[in-house]
């Protein structure tokens, strides 16, 4: 009698494909604000950056593509193109979805401000994170 080889599957998940999912919306949404703070579309008020190392909104824009928008699309390669990496693909959800706690929590530290979107961002990040723990408890189910 032959026994089946452990290796991953091709298939993902859904949990894995919902992570993409919010990978990449997370990814869009960074370059999006990043934009519009670079270009001042939005003309946040400057005294809110009276605490920070940045006299303009545009480090904060370029630091909001460069920290949360690239790695989110980093995030999202490996669950899309090398399905028998699961591993991979579920700890870079895991850091993208830290990088977005973190993210609010230097904002929160260094503006000293509440904006109506850092709940949503947080959200955000616990749900990546729900999503690669939920996948990875996929991968190996209890005996």
């Amino acid at each position: 009698m032959t026994t089946e080889t452990s290796r991953p599957s091709r298939v993902r998940p859904w949990q894995a494909w919902a992570l993409v999912l919010f990978e990449l919306i997370v990814a869009g949404q960074a370059v999006y604000g990043g934009v519009g703070l670079i270009t001042d579309t939005w003309q946040m008020p400057d005294e809110w950056l009276a605490r920070t190392p940045f006299s303009t909104w545009s480090g904060p824009g370029w630091a909001l593509i460069g920290l949360i928008a690239v790695p989110h699309v980093l995030a999202a390669i490996p669950v899309v193109f090398l399905p028998r990496r699961p591993r991979l693909g579920i700890v870079a959800g895991l850091l993208a979805g830290a990088s977005l706690l973190i993210w609010i929590g230097a904002q929160l530290a260094l503006l000293q401000l509440y904006f109506f979107l850092q709940p949503v961002i947080v959200g955000m990040g616990l749900i990546e994170i729900a999503l690669a723990l939920w996948w990875r408890r996929q991968l190996s189910p209890a005996a």
